[in-house]
């Protein structure tokens, strides 16, 4: 009998099956996973190269095994063959393994994990606990504010969600027990101003004590409203529209996609005028009468923004830049932005090219001489008395503009410590461009934190928190996130600070959600729920509060200056809403360092100046 064709079936069903294998194991799961800096082959061209590779093998391995007499006509193939058969098997069968043993990650999906909080944590993420977790949304904007007037801080947190889902969700009201918990609230305001809601901003807008509400909705969500409510929670109304007896509904008939809105009295009549920004229109500019109604004085005040061809209008800045006791205006934009210099009141001078001169870097991937500003705030990051500006930049580098206090500004990135990791859109692994954004005071040490809430519509990653050291800024990430029991991947974009819980520490809560018209496309519901990160009540620095009520100038103090000589001096504005449509308490947490005492100055919108000392534990309100 003759063996040697048996022999020949056999080496050729064996060549056959390891082609088969090897087709079978080397895929895009596989190769990704070892070849991919983030476990994953993005490229549609490549996975389909890879495919066409599988079929190809795939069949010359199921030839074999069924016609191994094949092998004859393919006899110079078979080194070739046994080698591709051999080392594919094994290069598939060890991508498969890690796939299974350590799993690539999706970054399509958010991540949530436990916390598991000691005494010794700077914070705790305790959103559950507080009454926080019980909805998920779209989270954009959001807002810290005494709603109800108990004393309390409250919360607004902004959902855009455009009714794509069969449970779609609204902005909430959360208002505060004082014990560390919140209650949902119904206030009054209609569904329709809340559909696809962006963000709310809170001012006391007739100077009566209270909180008012100005909603602007669309974004990327689409289009909507804008909507004015007067707080009447006091009388047992809740919050009232007032939107067209203020004059605001001729904004109304045709419906934009608003993105931003600032309070701010740009010409210190003791009422608080407001301006607002749009996607592919121009910002406008309101002006407050004092009776209730707003006057749009856009074009009579100079306010002229440009509509460049891509998407544009992200958050307005109010900042005294030139230090002469009026406020100036800052539009952020992508392929535009816009500085506008205050003269008393009366005109707003484009001082963009002025401002901006020599200081915005190359870009590395965007269109050239695009600012890529997404998100922007003002803190006196250097603690010299002068506000400066931070730029959070899409994709481009972060900057932060350092003030002289005579209208010039240098610029700091990478070099003070804002070594953020940019690359190119929508790349599939770690990315660190601000979409979020937030500054405030996370150690109570009177100098000014970033927390930057990266990744992309289409994407979730994990927050950057950078800490200020001394105008310098080093990666504290750790502090908010290392007590979590895994990654925390998340779509932030509203940050916000106060002292929620009266104990003279600042905490944190963050408005996290993804994109609706993406998960229209992909199927994903990318709706998250929020994170409320609480003190340690043991802290470095003795602290006081601050509440400031104007008489002579607004009634919230937006744009008074505060100067605290504690141990070390140290400077505080009161700000609106600003960063990602982010509005922190206007209740200040202030460093007094080591002392016991110390000496506060503000100098007031109106001109004035009170001084004062305050006490390390003290909770004060003081009257212009």
């Amino acid at each position: 009998m003759n063996e040697k064709p048996l022999i020949e079936s056999q080496q050729a069903r064996l060549v056959g099956l390891l082609l088969l294998a090897s087709g079978l194991l080397v895929n895009s799961m596989s190769l990704g996973w070892l070849l991919a800096a983030d476990k994953t082959i993005a490229s549609d061209v490549l996975r389909l190269a890879i495919l066409v590779c599988q079929a190809v093998t795939i069949c010359v391995g199921l030839a074999l095994l069924l016609r191994p007499a094949l092998m004859t006509a393919l006899a110079s193939l078979t080194g070739l063959f046994v080698a591709l058969g051999g080392v594919g098997t094994a290069v598939g069968l060890i991508g498969m393994l890690g796939m299974w043993l350590l799993p690539p990650v999706d970054f399509r999906y958010s991540t949530y994990p436990e916390f598991s909080c000691s005494s010794g944590d700077d914070f705790c993420n305790t959103a559950g606990e507080a009454g926080l977790m019980g909805v998920t949304r779209y989270g954009k904007g959001a807002a810290f504010a005494d709603i109800d007037g108990d004393g309390w801080v409250d919360i607004f947190a902004a959902d855009a969600e455009p009714r794509l889902h069969d449970d779609w969700g609204l902005s909430a009201f959360y208002l505060n027990n004082g014990d560390g918990t919140f209650r949902s609230a119904d206030l009054g305001v209609s569904e329709e101003d809340l559909d696809a809601n962006w963000t709310g901003s809170f001012a006391d807008l007739d100077n009566d004590g209270d909180q008012d509400l100005l909603l602007v909705s669309g974004g990327y969500a689409g289009t909507g409203r804008i909507s004015l409510y007067e707080n009447r929670i006091p009388e047992g109304e809740g919050l009232v529209s007032i939107t067209e007896a203020a004059g605001l509904e001729a904004e109304n008939p045709r419906r934009f996609s608003w993105w931003g809105v600032s309070w701010g009295d740009y010409d210190n009549d003791s009422y608080l005028d407001f301006t607002v920004s749009r996607l592919y229109a121009p910002a406008l500019l309101f002006h407050n009468n004092g009776d209730r109604t707003f006057t749009n004085v856009t074009e009579h005040m100079g306010i002229e923004t440009p509509i460049p061809r891509k998407r544009d209008g992200k958050n307005i800045v109010w900042l005294d830049y030139d230090e002469d006791g009026d406020l100036d205006l800052y539009y952020a934009g992508i392929e535009a932005h816009m500085f506008f210099e205050n003269l008393e009141g009366k005109f707003f001078l484009d001082v963009t090219g002025k401002v901006f001169a020599g200081l915005i870097p190359e870009n590395v991937y965007y269109n050239e001489g695009a600012p890529v500003v997404f998100a922007a705030a003002a803190a006196d990051f250097n603690q010299d008395g002068f506000e400066d500006l931070y730029l959070g930049r899409q994709v481009e580098q972060d900057l932060v503009l350092f003030n002289d206090g005579e209208g010039n500004f240098t610029a700091g990135g990478r070099n003070v410590g804002l070594d953020v990791k940019i690359l190119a859109k929508n790349a599939r692994e770690d990315i660190e461009n601000t979409m979020g954004l937030g500054v405030g005071d996370l150690f109570d040490d009177g100098w000014p934190d970033v927390i930057v809430g990266s990744g992309d519509p289409v994407r979730a990653d994990m927050d950057v928190v950078f800490c200020n050291r001394g105008g310098e800024f080093k990666r504290c990430t750790g502090a908010l996130r290392d007590n979590g029991n895994g990654p925390f991947r998340t779509r932030t974009h509203g940050i916000i600070f106060a002292d929620i819980d009266q104990n003279g520490t600042t905490d944190v809560y963050q408005n996290l959600g993804g994109h609706a018209p993406w998960d229209q496309k992909s199927g994903i519901d990318s709706r998250e729920k929020p994170a409320l990160f609480i003190r340690n009540a043991v802290n470095d620095y003795n602290t006081a509060t601050l509440l400031l009520e104007g008489t002579k100038s607004n009634r919230d103090a937006i744009g008074a200056r505060i100067k605290v000589l504690g141990e070390e001096t140290h400077y505080y504005t009161v700000r609106s809403t600003q960063a990602f449509q982010s509005q922190n308490d206007k209740v200040l947490v202030v460093s007094l360092g080591d002392l016991d005492q110390a000496g506060v100055e503000v100098t007031w919108p109106s001109g004035t100046s009170s001084k004062f000392e305050i006490e390390a534990g003290a909770r004060m309100t003081v009257s212009e």
